[in-house]
């Protein structure tokens, strides 16, 4: 139940999959890339001005470049969310990571500005506690729930039970559900569902629990007086939830695929090494919008210096990210006895691999 997939095409948060510059890399996001137009995507490097690849009059590097955008002008839902509507289409409308208009750039400021107040202590802290409680699930269920455990625990969501953890995690996976291209009605009815269930519990969160670390930190630097409305404040609180999901869950398990945090953890370099050759994003999409109608551009970035993006949609979460995998690997480091964990066929989706295990105890 906890690792079941998507099929990657019918992601449409997921860009095409494309040869990794270091060939027997995975690859996992902070950020969700969301994507369309899979086969007629043109492939350009992070690093190169956009002009070598594309013959276009563009001196900037592609993530620098302000006509290439996240997503085209007159397309600014998935079609099945268009379609439908309902709490997953306000929200996906209202993330930053979707857009780019004038209100992004402050905004995104602001976001910035919060995680960046955001105590290392506190995320430590909470990992730890998230991992020591996602160990009673076994290894299937541990690098799933880490990550957006972390953040929902940060944010005052009550986190103290495994049962907890796992709710947590099939709410994500139906909006997940809900974002695939080929959605069906019944799986954005579902996705609606979750996310009003999320947004209800962070609107309490705020209430009940106002100086939990990220909560007050979003508060106090990223308020909503300060977006364009409440609802943009809510959907991008809900926003740091979802992007930890399948990110987190992605750099934490190609962590564990290797056998050094067995004797301790890695470093914080050492995650961000892992991320740049190819643990981390592989390519991001973008839409340009001198052409007619935009062409879509699909921009590698493993094997570059940005796993994490670059320019206006440059990860915020890199740090949280990072933190939340170091303090739940040097947990992990310090607990005698435990069985390594067996891995699987990964979830593949088209811009990262997400490792799976075996449904086994942590401990024989």
């Amino acid at each position: 139940m906890l690792s079941e997939a998507f099929p990657a095409i019918h992601r449409e948060d997921s860009p095409i999959s494309l040869p990794l510059a270091h060939p027997g890399a995975h690859a996992m996001t902070t950020c969700p890339f969301h994507a369309r137009h899979e086969a007629d995507a043109q492939a350009v490097d992070a690093d190169a001005p956009i002009a070598d690849a594309l013959s276009i009059d563009a001196p900037l590097a592609p993530l620098l470049d302000p006509a290439l955008r996240m997503r085209p002008p007159d397309e600014p839902l998935p079609p099945p969310l268009r379609a439908q509507g309902g709490p997953l289409a306000e929200v996906f409308s209202r993330w930053l990571r979707q857009r780019d208009d004038v209100d992004h750039a402050p905004e995104k400021a602001v976001l910035s500005r919060a995680l960046l107040a955001l105590s290392d202590d506190d995320v430590r802290a909470h990992a730890r506690r998230q991992a020591a409680i996602a160990a009673r699930g076994g290894w299937s269920h541990w690098h799933w729930a880490v990550p957006a455990s972390t953040v929902a625990s940060l944010l005052g969501l009550p986190m103290d039970e495994l049962a907890a953890q796992r709710r947590l995690h099939e709410q994500l996976r139906a909006m997940a559900a809900g974002l695939g291209a080929l959605a069906t009605g019944e799986a954005v009815r579902a996705s609606g569902e979750a996310v009003a269930t999320l947004l209800g519990a962070l609107d309490d969160a705020e209430h009940r629990a106002p100086d939990a670390p990220l909560q007050w930190t979003l508060l106090r630097h990223a308020a909503p007086s300060r977006w364009t409305d409440r609802a943009a404040f809510t959907a991008n609180r809900l926003a740091l939830i979802w992007q930890s999901h399948e990110a987190g869950a992605a750099l934490l398990g190609h962590a564990l695929l290797g056998d050094s945090w067995v004797s301790g953890a890695p470093t914080r370099e050492a995650l961000l090494r892992l991320a740049r050759e190819g643990g981390a994003v592989r390519v991001t999409r973008r839409f340009d919008v001198r052409q007619q109608p935009p062409a879509p551009v699909t921009v590698q970035l493993a094997g570059t210096d940005h796993p994490f993006g670059d320019g206006a949609h440059r990860c915020p979460g890199q740090g949280l990210a990072l933190g939340t995998s170091l303090a739940s690997l040097q947990w992990l480091a310090e607990q005698p006895g435990l069985r390594p964990p067996t891995a699987v066929a990964p979830l593949a989706l088209p811009n990262m691999d997400i490792p799976q295990f075996k449904d086994e105890e942590l401990f024989p």
